[in-house]
């Protein structure tokens, strides 16, 4: 018996409460390459790869699951089934059988309950895998195809997301709503009312008057009469429900409230948590928790605050999405007193942010089954020369829920600041009050709130834009990439973020239409169901786009201006016009430059070969600098294939998993296009040069003095602008001590291209690798 699953933690949990061989896949270790499309575009099957460092595993898996049953225990959701579908492609040939098992909590109790459960892995739902597929392959078309074209429109390193950039659109809206709105003022009228040593405070039914006068004239007739006449009186119990235990996206909201956590950091906490067996699967949208659990906690609650504190019956929570309920909300798998939480946070080995999200979650689900806080609550109404006041108040009777769990921070989050809660004394219809003055306050109207990380992931819920186990990475991404940032506790937009938003809302609406991303995830629920197809899904994303293969930037729509100088260059020297048939697209500008240069005199030919070979810029080539926060990073540097022949996924068929290509440009096969011309750029033995021969070369041994070859996922990075993460660089002034630095390409006049590397202490500045 094997078990396989994706979290090394879980893996040693696992093993140690099954006494059985558990081992871990560290996440996926299959992705599309990172260098090139990775899709047929006729048919959207993908070429998927092994990760970098994760070659030798699937050999593992195989030695492991030879003449085993072995469970596959990837995550519970679409990511997690489609890591078991490629291990599952693996080892069907050599283990004994293979099934599915979803794991929803750590525990003796909670594993022995899924391995009763377990089917075969042939016959689980291969839409999962299916809607899988659709998402990664939509992704990387929408990301591949259009990320090049707003790089080269905005003058940077851009990346555009299906999901990720609606998410930007969101903060660049609510930031320019900030900006355009213009406070108007506005005034309360309100008195202030004495009985018994108790002052309280009554306001004006119409709320705001907008006119300045007519308020005044009003207070001014209120203040010739001492007292208010009760009109009604209202007395009733008011009840304050719990809510139900987190969702994912609950959780985040209320952990980024009450914790100043991002939904990244909640995430990872909450992964170690999971894997560690203290809480439940923490990528849910339901809200339900088991009759087992609820009867359990119905014991510990009578036991440790007796029974006034049970509602009469169990609550029952409700989805908003159906399904959902197939798993439970995130619960804590055990039962315990408040003060016992540091000792079993500290018994896992797990830190004080685990036990603070932990105590988080283990009150909202133990409060989710509590009896209603109950209220008096007042509403008096009083007549002052005809003018109606109210006034209102309530009195906490019973604490129930909120003895465990308090929400008035989420509820400030989401509501704004509320009115405070007065004490009313008791007073009767027709009794006068005593009014001791009138109040005419001035107030402003207030622009919307900023998001936080938190408010924005509830607003993209609210949206149906991306899943559970989705907007942790969103958050993360659209802050790395540079787009936008945290100020005291708010998201705002930064310029390329904008700049993004503007250049998607005039060439690419569609990327950033809330309605038709909200359709684009039902159309996937749909996959999932067998009701659709990934390929469908794919087509309708691929047809939003009007071309259908990848081209190197510079080479799709209209020239660039850099295609622009080098052509009004390089036919100045011929002594020609460009035919205007070729200035409107830069596929078409791009070959009339390489016919161009094809055709110079003998001796231009030389110099522009020469110039190659010494490494120099040809005319009119200029420095590109990439917008610094911009996405860059480094890329993978070698891919290998992956999938076996004859592998086929669950329910029968071909396997997903296509042969990979290599990522060595063989035959000059194009890696980016030129910084020079726009052209495509080729390797070769030594370097990656213009395929336009226009003088471009960016030499492999570039990075030589610190032990570094340039390769091609690394000249591809570079090609895309902006400062690219160079790691293991060896310095030869300090004993071969390694360091890690960034690089950007950029053109100097005395060397040629090279690459210029900016350090962390001195982002402005650094050596040139020349």
């Amino acid at each position: 018996m094997l078990i396989i699953v994706e979290s090394p933690t879980k893996a040693k949990k696992i093993a140690a409460l099954l006494k059985t061989r558990t081992i871990s896949t560290v996440g996926h270790f299959k992705d599309l390459p990172e260098t090139v499309l990775g899709v047929d575009l006729a048919s959207y099957e993908p070429t998927f790869v092994y990760l970098p460092k994760k070659e030798k595993l699937p050999g593992e898996l195989r030695q492991a699951a030879r003449g085993e049953q072995v469970f596959l225990a990837g995550d519970p959701d679409r990511e997690g089934y489609a890591i078991s579908t490629h291990i599952f492609e693996e080892v069907r040939e050599v283990a004994a059988s293979c099934l599915r098992l979803e794991i929803f909590e750590v525990t003796e109790r909670g594993l022995r309950d899924s391995l009763a459960k377990a089917v075969p892995f042939e016959t689980t739902n291969h839409g999962l895998y299916d809607a899988y597929l659709g998402r990664r392959i939509g992704d990387r078309l929408v990301g591949y195809l259009l990320s090049p074209l707003a790089s080269r429109a905005l003058g940077g390193s851009y990346s555009v997301g299906r999901v990720q950039s609606p998410a930007v659109r969101l903060v660049v809206d609510r930031e320019r709503e900030i900006r355009r709105f213009v406070a108007t003022p506005y005034w309360v009228l309100a008195i202030e009312l004495e009985k018994d040593g108790t002052r309280f405070t009554a306001r004006h039914l119409r709320g705001k008057f907008e006119d300045q006068s007519e308020a005044a004239a009003l207070a001014a007739l209120v203040a010739k009469e001492s007292h208010a006449l009760a009109e009604k009186v209202e007395l009733k119990e008011v009840r304050q429900f719990p809510k139900p235990p987190f969702t994912t996206v609950d959780l985040q909201a209320a952990a980024a409230a009450r914790l100043k956590m991002t939904p990244e950091q909640t995430m990872r906490l909450a992964q170690g948590l999971f894997d560690h067996g203290l809480i439940t699967y923490h990528r849910t949208d339901s809200v339900r928790m088991s009759d087992e659990f609820i009867e359990e906690l119905r014991r510990f609650l009578t036991a440790a605050l007796g029974a006034a504190y049970l509602p009469e019956k169990p609550h029952r929570y409700s989805s908003k999405n159906t399904q959902a309920d197939a798993h439970e909300g995130i619960r804590p798998t055990h039962l315990h007193h408040g003060n016992e939480i540091g000792s079993l946070i500290g018994g896992e080995g797990l830190g004080p942010e685990h036990a603070r999200l932990y105590e988080l979650i283990f009150r909202r689900a133990v409060a989710s089954q509590m009896a209603a806080a109950r209220y008096d609550a007042t509403a008096l109404l009083f007549d002052v020369v005809g003018e109606k006041f109210r006034a209102n108040g309530r009195v906490l009777t019973f604490d129930g829920f909120l003895k465990v769990y308090q929400e008035a921070e989420e509820e400030k989050e989401r509501k704004g600041e509320e009115e405070p809660v007065q004490l009313l004394p008791p007073v009767a219809v027709g009794e006068r009050v005593r009014k001791e003055r009138e109040l005419l306050d001035e107030k402003k109207t207030k622009p919307p709130g900023r998001f936080t990380f938190g408010t924005l992931v509830k607003e993209l819920e609210r949206l149906e834009i991306g899943r559970p186990s989705t907007y942790a990475a969103i958050t993360r991404n659209i802050s790395e990439r540079g787009y936008v940032r945290e100020e005291k506790g708010k998201v705002v937009p930064l310029p390329p973020g904008e700049s993004l938003v503007d250049y998607l809302r005039e060439k690419h609406p569609w990327v950033i239409d809330y309605e038709l991303t909200r359709r684009m995830e039902g159309f996937l629920d749909l996959v999932v169901e067998k009701k659709e197809t990934w390929q469908r899904f794919c087509k309708g994303v691929h047809g939003k786009m009007e071309y259908a293969a990848p081209v190197p930037r510079g080479a799709a729509g209209a020239p660039t201006q850099r295609q622009l100088a080098f052509a009004a260059k390089l036919a100045q020297q011929r002594g020609e016009a460009i035919p205007e048939t070729v200035l409107k697209s830069g596929k078409e500008l791009s070959a009339w430059i390489k016919q161009a240069v094809g055709e110079k005199p003998p001796s231009r030919r030389k110099a522009a070969g020469t110039g190659a070979a010494e490494g120099k810029g040809g005319e009119g080539a200029a420095g590109r600098k990439g917008t610094e926060g911009a996405a860059g990073g480094a890329r993978r540097k070698a891919v290998r294939k992956a999938g076996a022949a004859g592998a086929a996924r669950p329910g029968g068929g071909p396997a997903r998993t296509t042969p990979a290509a290599s990522t060595a440009t063989e035959g000059g096969t194009g890696i980016g296009s030129c910084p020079a011309c726009g052209s495509t750029v080729v390797e070769s033995d030594k370097g990656f040069g213009c395929a336009a021969r226009c003088g471009f070369m960016l030499w492999k041994d570039r990075l030589s003095r610190w032990k570094k070859e340039i390769t091609a996922p690394l000249a591809a990075d570079l090609l895309r602008g902006g400062p690219v993460s160079l790691k293991d660089l060896v310095s030869a002034k300090h004993d071969g001590k390694k360091f890690h630095a960034r690089g950007i390409l950029e053109q100097d006049p005395k060397y040629g291209w090279t690459i210029r590397l900016i350090f962390k202490d001195d982002p402005h500045s650094g050596n040139s690798a020349s």
